[in-house]
């Protein structure tokens, strides 16, 4: 195929393709994947390792050439197999769960490719980007070299995670270039990874091919990179820490291998090591926008600002390289910007947080990230009209307005949906309690009542409905108004039932927990009793979301002070956001549950804690009450919960190092509580972002 004289693609013998695929049971995507590139390829190769589906079938309907053979577990086998059996000058390599980009564009520039490809050219990088997620909601490229010349010299090698950059390489040092072509991967949705059990099957092929091979770079790679997906950090760091003193640039996974080995170290709890990998690295990969995403990610845990918004400026500039590598979608455009706005946040500087998180939703409207974290900051500071600016800047997925719902109601903030009631209208249909809850927030009671009751005998939305109409029943005055009252018991739904036995135990004179002298959060002596059961936690969020904060203050009082501050700490951040449109009696109440600082403090090094409480728990338990301190314009009670917070921060953690990093929040916190801090400008703001953001 090639261009003729007005531009048209037409064939000829030079730039032929043969599409090489090795296949097992895909009859799935197989028919997606061959539709895509029937207008491309002038061959299909198809080796089979079993397939007892309809695989083979739908591949001979492509006119594919199937050549059946057993699988021994190695993929370069199969794929070198498909490769000797191809006939045209090029070929090109797809899984069956792969899709070719089908555009007329994609076309042209693959058949300008070919057509001028000089003799030194063996092959081309293609960006093959992976779905992640349910349905693809985050996604992440690479750059493998999957179209190159037929040439025996070149072959597959590796057992498992196959490639054959290396062979070309050998070949020719500069035979590789870079390209605008992609191909859209769908394996790593989490579907797919589950049906097909991947994780496990990839294990298994890397032990089989280690007791075979010996310690090879690659395969202990492989298997890094397996415990790495895993969340196995440690086990991870094993292979890759020794990997990455032993490997150089030059082998074709390194800058992955920095990328992951400096992100588990972070993982593992030690910011300080993964700083030192960045650092040592970032000049060799310049232009790897993860890499300098990851450099802010740890000076933001660290606390500085500046620093980050640093390397994050570093990371812009490298936005147009980001194919070159596994990257992670958005690394350098609007993940960066999302990440500059938590700088700017952090800094106290609200009108560049909310300046960064709108041009990020510019470039991806559809960054929830981006969204969410402006819709704090809208709720936090009073900047609603952060949220009308992002909206008119560009066209807001229907996803985007559905995070705005939910947001709006647990921040109490029911005058956003109204003052968006043009673009919620469709949205606001698939959250058809929303307005009964917007109803109940701006103290029509009523009016949400009947808003609220049609939806109570739903099969999909009654539960909801029927826990909201409960706490509507607990928002007067008495506690139940007569509409509750009237409702048997048995209809109650079991969260509120819960909830009930516990406001009435609560009500019983000297039944408080606090009162029996469990309020102290000190690690040493016994816990209280277990965390508030998810059906309390349930009815909580109810009473929250009807404004009964007083009886959401009841129900955390009727409970055991551990329970009640693990409830508070499993608060999502737009509903801290709705602490503060609470009235201040309801803070105030939960400052008091939090104890005293001085019962909060941790142990001499040489006293051993009780294991019920760690240190980070102490240390957030703390660092809640200081906030609940300042927010109660208690300064000196908020300096000693800081001191205390800054202290447990410090103790040895299990692997018997003390920390060395103070958590953001805190660091917040101990600035906030400074001598003339209270006196500075947007001081109230800085209060009420460390609350949502503890």
């Amino acid at each position: 195929m090639g261009l003729n004289s007005v531009g048209e693609v037409v064939m000829n013998v030079d730039t032929g393709i043969s599409l090489c695929m090795i296949v097992k049971d895909e009859a799935g995507p197989l028919q997606r994947c061959l539709n895509a590139v029937r207008d491309v390829v002038d061959e299909i190769i198809v080796v089979d390792t079993g397939s007892v589906d309809d695989t083979i079938e739908i591949a001979r309907r492509h006119g594919a050439i199937v050549i059946r053979t057993e699988w021994n577990g190695d993929f370069s086998e199969a794929r070198n197999l498909s490769l000797a059996a191809a006939t045209k000058p090029w070929i090109l390599v797809l899984d069956a769960d792969e899709v070719w980009i089908q555009t007329s564009q994609m076309k042209a520039e693959l058949m300008q490719l070919l057509a001028a490809s000089r003799d030194d050219v063996w092959g081309y990088w293609i960006q093959v980007t992976s779905l992640l997620g349910v349905s693809g909601e985050e996604r992440v490229t690479d750059a493998v070299c999957r179209l190159f010349r037929n040439d025996p010299r070149i072959a597959f090698q590796g057992r498992i995670h196959e490639e054959i950059a290396s062979s070309i390489v050998a070949l020719a040092p500069q035979g590789v270039l870079h390209s605008g072509l992609e191909v859209i991967h769908y394996g790593y949705l989490e579907q797919v990874i589950t049906t097909k059990n991947k994780g496990a099957r990839n294990m298994q092929l890397i032990r089989s091919a280690l007791n075979q091979e010996g310690d090879q770079p690659e395969l202990l790679y492989a298997l890094a990179a397996e415990w790495f997906q895993q969340a196995k950090y440690d086990e991870a760091l094993r292979l890759l820490h020794p990997l990455l003193a032993q490997l150089t640039p030059e082998c074709g996974y390194h800058s992955d291998l920095v990328l992951k080995t400096a992100y588990a170290w972070r993982e593992s709890g030690s910011p300080e090591r993964a700083l030192a990998v960045v650092e040592a690295w970032a000049p060799v990969y310049e232009d790897f926008p993860d890499l300098l995403e990851l450099g802010a990610v740890l000076e933001l845990d660290q606390g500085r600002e500046d620093v980050a918004l640093d390397w994050l400026k570093q990371a812009r500039s490298a936005a147009s390289t980001a194919n070159r590598y596994t990257s992670v979608s958005g690394a350098g455009t609007y993940r960066s910007l999302t990440l500059e706005g938590m700088a700017y946040d952090r800094a106290g500087r609200w009108a560049e947080a909310e300046a960064a998180y709108t041009a990020a939703l510019g470039m991806q409207p559809g960054s929830v990230a981006a969204w969410q974290r402006l819709l704090l900051l809208a709720a936090a500071t009073g900047r609603p009209h952060a949220i009308a600016s992002a909206a008119a800047r560009g066209s807001l997925p229907p996803a985007a307005w559905q995070v705005l719902i939910a947001a709006a109601l647990a921040a109490h903030r029911p005058e956003w949906l109204l003052r968006h009631a043009a673009a919620l209208a469709t949205p606001l249909r698939a959250q058809p309690l929303a307005a009964g809850l917007a109803l109940a927030q701006l103290g029509e009671d009523a009016a949400a009542w009947a808003a609220l009751q049609p939806w109570a005998a739903h099969a999909q939305h009654g539960p909801e409905a029927a826990l909201a109409l409960w706490a509507l029943g607990r928002k007067q005055p008495g506690g139940r108004n007569a509409r509750a009252a009237a409702r048997p018991a048995a209809a109650l739904p079991a969260a509120a039932h819960a909830a009930e036995a516990l406001l009435q135990r609560g009500a019983t004179p000297g039944s408080n927990a606090s009162a029996r002298g469990c309020g102290s959060p000190s690690g040493g002596s016994p816990a209280c009793g277990p965390p508030a059961p998810g059906g309390v936690l349930a009815a909580a969020q109810a009473l929250a979301s009807v404004g009964a904060w007083a009886a959401w203050l009841r129900l955390l009082q009727a409970l055991l002070p551990r329970g009640a501050l693990a409830l508070l700490a499993a608060l999502p951040p737009a509903a801290r956001c709705g602490l503060l449109r609470a009235p201040a009696s309801v803070r105030e109440g939960l400052l008091a549950l939090c104890g005293t600082p001085d019962g909060a403090q941790q142990p001499h090094a040489d006293e051993v804690p009780a294991p019920e409480r760690t240190a980070p728990e102490r240390t957030a338990h703390a660092l809640l009450a200081g906030t609940l301190a300042l927010l109660a314009g208690r300064q000196n009670l908020a300096r000693e919960w800081a001191g205390s917070a800054q202290l447990t921060a410090r103790q040895p953690a299990a692997t018997g190092r003390p920390a060395t990093v103070i958590p953001p929040g805190l660091q917040t916190l101990l600035r906030l509580t400074t001598p003339g801090a209270a006196s500075a400008k947007e001081y109230t703001n800085q209060c009420n972002m460390l609350l949502v953001h503890l």
